[in-house]
This record gives C-alpha cells, sequence and structure tokens, in this order.
C-alpha cells in the first residue's frame, strides 16, 4: 500500500479542519495519513481534501460511512446498500480527478445493534452472510481493477480462538473478515473503550494484558497484513466512549503493539487529538514511541475474558448452524 505505516482515524472532523495548513502540515510533517469518513451526499468536498493532500506530498485514506439509519458501518446487514455507495462515490471521484489510493471498510454492527449489544442485548442476527461475501467480494474486485488498497477495520473477538470461535464471532456480530482478501486488517483495540464499556471490572492492566493478547493474535494470523488501530483519544459516533486518561497511556498502548510484532498503527481519532493539543505530540507518539522491552503482565481477568470469548465463539459457531456462511 503506497502510503505511511503510521493513520489517524478522522470520523467527525469537518474536511476544512481536516485540509486546513495547520493539520496538514502537522500530519505531512510526521508522515501520518488521515483516514477520513465519507457520508452520502459529500464528494464535491471529499475530492477537494483528497487534492489538496496530494499536492502537499501525502495521500488521503477514505472511510466510507451510510447514514445511521442504515447501519452506518460496513456489516452483512447492508453489504448491497454499502457497496453501491462506494461504487457511486468513486465514480464521482474518479471524475473530478481525485481518486483516492486506499479505503477503509469498517467492518461493525449496525450502530443500533451495537449499542444493544453493549448493553447486553445478544439477540442473534438474521442468516445473510453468503449474499453480503458476494457484494463485498464484487466490490473488492472493482476497486483492485481501480488500483484502490482497501483495508479493514475489524473487532477485537474475531481475533481470539480456533477457527470455529472466530467464525462464530463473525457470524454474531455480521462481520465476515476471513472471507474477504483485504490488503490489510486494523484491529480495533482500544484499551480506554475496554475499560469504560466494561462498567470498570476491567482495569487498565487487565486491558493491556488484552491487548498484548490481540495483537499478538492478528500478527499469528495475518503476518504482515496485520495492524491495529489505538484509543481512544476522543469521542466517536456512539458518543459515550471512555478515552486515555494521558498520553502517556497512549503511549504505552504503541509500545505494547509494536513488542508484539505490528508496526502499522493507527490512533483513533483526530478530533480527540486536535482537543487535547498539541496535536503533534499525538503525532509524535504514534509514530516515534520504541516497542516495549517486556511483556505486560497477565492478569486474571485478561485470562477470564479471553477464555469467554472463545467459549462464546465456539458457541455462536455452533448455535447459528456450522452450515450457515
Amino acid at each position: 500500500m503506497p502510503m505511511s505505516r503510521r493513520y489517524i482515524w478522522s470520523e467527525l472532523v469537518p474536511y476544512s479542519v481536516v485540509g486546513s495548513s495547520a493539520v496538514q502540515s502537522a500530519l505531512v510533517e510526521h508522515g501520518v495519513t488521515p483516514v477520513v469518513a465519507v457520508r452520502p451526499g459529500e464528494p464535491a468536498a471529499v475530492a477537494r481534501l483528497v487534492c489538496s493532500y496530494r499536492e502537499a506530498g501525502l495521500e488521503v485514506a477514505l472511510w466510507p460511512m451510510l447514514d445511521d439509519a442504515d447501519g452506518r458501518w460496513a456489516s452483512a446487514a447492508n453489504a448491497e446498500r454499502f457497496c453501491g455507495f462506494v461504487r457511486a462515490l468513486l465514480d464521482d471521484l474518479e471524475a473530478r480527478a481525485a481518486t483516492p489510493v486506499a479505503l477503509a471498510i469498517d467492518l461493525e454492527p449496525p450502530i443500533e445493534r451495537m449499542r444493544r449489544l453493549l448493553r447486553g442485548q445478544l439477540r442473534p442476527p438474521a442468516d445473510r452472510g453468503a449474499a453480503a461475501i458476494g457484494h463485498y467480494r464484487a466490490l473488492l474486485q472493482t476497486l483492485a481493477e481501480r488500483d484502490i488498497s482497501v483495508f479493514a477495520a475489524i473487532v477485537p473477538p474475531v481475533l481470539v480462538g480456533s477457527p470455529a470461535a472466530r467464525r462464530g464471532w463473525q457470524r454474531f456480530l455480521e462481520t465476515p473478515v476471513d472471507a474477504l482478501p483485504f490488503a490489510r486488517l486494523s484491529a480495533m483495540l482500544y484499551t480506554s473503550l475496554l475499560e469504560g464499556y466494561s462498567r470498570q471490572l476491567v482495569s487498565r492492566a487487565d486491558a493491556r494484558a488484552l491487548l498484548d493478547r490481540h495483537a499478538r493474535a492478528a500478527c499469528d494470523l495475518f503476518g504482515e497484513r496485520a495492524s491495529v488501530s489505538l484509543g481512544a483519544v476522543g469521542i466517536g459516533a456512539l458518543g459515550d466512549e471512555q478515552t486515555y486518561r494521558s498520553l502517556a497511556e497512549f503511549g504505552d498502548d504503541v509500545a505494547i503493539v509494536r513488542a508484539a510484532g505490528i508496526d502499522d498503527i493507527a490512533l483513533f481519532n483526530l478530533g480527540g487529538a486536535l482537543a487535547r493539543p498539541p496535536l503533534s505530540d499525538w503525532l509524535r507518539v504514534l509514530v516515534t514511541t520504541p516497542a516495549a522491552t517486556t511483556r505486560p503482565p497477565s492478569t486474571w481477568r485478561a485470562a477470564l475474558c479471553w477464555h469467554f470469548l472463545r467459549a462464546a465463539g465456539r458457541s455462536a459457531d455452533v448455535l447459528l448452524g456450522a452450515d450457515r456462511s
């Protein structure tokens, strides 16, 4: 992928701010690629942003998102609509000479279902995996023909356990990771969110141990295609995300991931870094932090979480049917 190996997700920041001279200069100076959310109805502004960064010597990766009513993120639930949106977006950008070099597909459950899952409402999804995989494979083929590199953002449970356990999680969460040939797969290993959504049952020490386990699992599964997204420094679409307490926590996470063998790292998100200035400090830590010299110590809660995820994935695979795609 002809881009840096350091990225920053930009979900809610206006294009005028992402394209401002101050933000652009900081990202170019540190060689950090912005991954910018694109919603329906915004191609002209997106084209200007892509061209502006290209002229400055840095590419922009685009992060397509649907309206919340359509699920927001890519999943089996909205595959046809999502793929249609991406095709139309790229046709428009190509006509404006602003085709991006890379695209991020954020594989998560639809946003309202994600909110229910975080509240403990665990209703299984409809069976629509096979049709969704067909839509996404066709889209990836189209993007390959346009020489656009595609990477996926993936949720942590799909990294855990045996092939059956991982398949179970992918079916339950409607995120068909293994069936699609992504150039890179960025696991969203947000330690601050793990603490927050566990209602503080998971401590910082537990989250560090789980970050290490997940990062090493990603490295084992994906090899050179493995990437990790870290955070959160600011809130995102859910609106209630717990964030890093300090820059030092973020640096600690970067060091853990690099020690696990992954040097393709993104920070979530630009809005939070801008709200907690200076932006250059967050970018410096993202780029220059060395690998940790020791692994985080294991904790009993981290081990329990890991074993629970494995067992739950196997159960989901059985309950959802081994013959489903």
